[in-house]
């Protein structure tokens, strides 16, 4: 699915780097030692043309500084194109031999830049900017965290959304009590099998459930967002198929009418430490987020959404370990979101790198495990209360924001 295009070849530049780090983690574990991480993204880690497709490696150094914490890792942008190939190498050398140990570093004609995290905030919302003859297209929005946010969204605008996923609506059967939880769930399928004398293993009964379970959320989506005021229609489609998504883009704007905002939240984890990562993994992570990206620019005209929304996340900013190649991914929405802003600057365009929900990709063995690490979880009413004002701030609202739970809480 990933060999076309521009998400190819991110996929092939991002997923080479990695393999070829796994292949030396085990010594960078046990010894340490020095790690370089070199792109040419223009020399300040913000491209804004189509080098953004490149700038995921960042999210990969900063991932191998959490998983080799006796190494020294570090990220250098260097603008070879503006530079020239021999004053790029001169600069190199002499930032390796000389420049200290900046994690990031950026080189290019205007000088040596070191990256710093400044605090944002976030402006007023700008009145009547969505209304309800707005339609708002969203990736992953049906289910989760992602589909808390739309509700919120849908409670003040009115607006409509057109909500893509993969899963189908499956109906819930006439013979079962409605709101069971997964584990009563498999327990009455199992009851219901034996007694029509059917033999149903226990993986079939676990993705039964999960269908139902499924198709059930979707549906409670849907219905709260018709109940906050707005309207709602689900499209199952792959969103890294590029036809499947024009087939879904059609039936969108035929039903609801032009899409003028877009909501990209969709994506998976494969997490697994640095050395254990495989490529089918990285392209499992990638297809939603990257190939997906790359398939909503080709069907819509960006020209004319009001608002462009990415769900990125804080392991792009600071790394996690087991997270290399979501930190990439999600880098690549943040560099992608400031080439968008630059495009159009008139549109709100921001990319929001969570930190962990209270829900949603968090199940309860990661939330043990943030709570030994001492890691709050972001309230969902309160990141959907945020999210909504980051979306309705307008053009002045900051292209990249990091939202953890000191920053919903206040």
């Amino acid at each position: 699915m990933l060999a076309h295009g521009l998400a190819g070849a991110t996929f092939d530049c991002h997923a080479g780097a990695l393999e070829a780090l796994s292949a030396e983690a085990k010594r960078f574990e046990a010894r340490g030692g020095t790690l370089v991480l070199l792109q040419d993204t223009g020399g300040a880690f913000q491209p804004l043309d189509h080098r953004a497709w490149r700038g995921g490696l960042t999210g990969l150094a900063r991932t191998a500084m959490r998983e080799f914490p006796k190494a020294t890792v570090r990220s250098i942008d260097i603008d070879i194109s503006g530079l020239g190939l021999k004053p790029a190498a001169d600069r190199l050398i002499e930032e390796l031999l000389s420049g200290g140990a900046a994690p990031c570093v950026g080189l290019s004609a205007q000088g040596r830049l070191v990256p710093t995290d400044g605090l944002l905030t976030l402006p007023g919302n700008r009145p009547g900017l969505i209304g309800p003859q707005d339609v708002i297209l969203v990736t992953g929005g049906a289910r989760g965290v992602t589909a808390t946010c739309i509700i919120e969204l849908a409670a003040r605008t009115k607006a409509r959304f057109a909500l893509l996923g993969r899963s189908a609506i499956t109906p819930w059967p006439d013979d079962l009590e409605a709101g069971l939880d997964e584990k009563a769930l498999r327990g009455a399928l199992a009851a219901r099998a034996k007694a029509k004398g059917e033999k149903v293993s226990p993986a079939a009964l676990n993705k039964q459930a999960r269908a139902l379970l499924s198709g059930a959320e979707i549906r409670a989506t849907l219905t709260a967002i018709e109940q906050a005021g707005g309207q709602a229609l689900y499209v199952p489609t792959d969103v890294a198929d590029p036809a499947a998504l024009k087939a879904a883009l059609d039936n969108t704007q035929s039903t609801l009418g032009p899409v003028t905002g877009l909501v990209h939240g969709a994506g998976v984890l494969a997490d697994k430490l640095i050395r254990e990562k495989t490529r089918a993994q990285v392209e499992t992570v990638f297809a939603p987020k990257i190939a997906g990206l790359e398939a909503l620019m080709s069907v819509l005209d960006t020209g004319q959404l009001k608002t462009i929304a990415f769900f990125s996340s804080v392991a792009a900013r600071y790394g996690n370990a087991g997270q290399a190649d979501y930190a990439m991914a999600n880098e690549i929405l943040n560099r992608m979101a400031h080439w968008l802003k630059a495009a159009h600057p008139d549109a709100a365009v921001t990319s929001i790198g969570w930190g962990p929900w209270d829900g949603g990709m968090v199940d309860d063995s990661l939330k043990a495990k943030f709570a030994e690490m001492g890691v709050a979880l972001i309230p969902r009413d309160a990141g959907a209360r945020l999210f909504a004002d980051a979306v309705l701030a307008g053009s002045s609202c900051p292209v990249e924001l990091i939202v953890g739970s000191e920053i919903a809480h206040g």
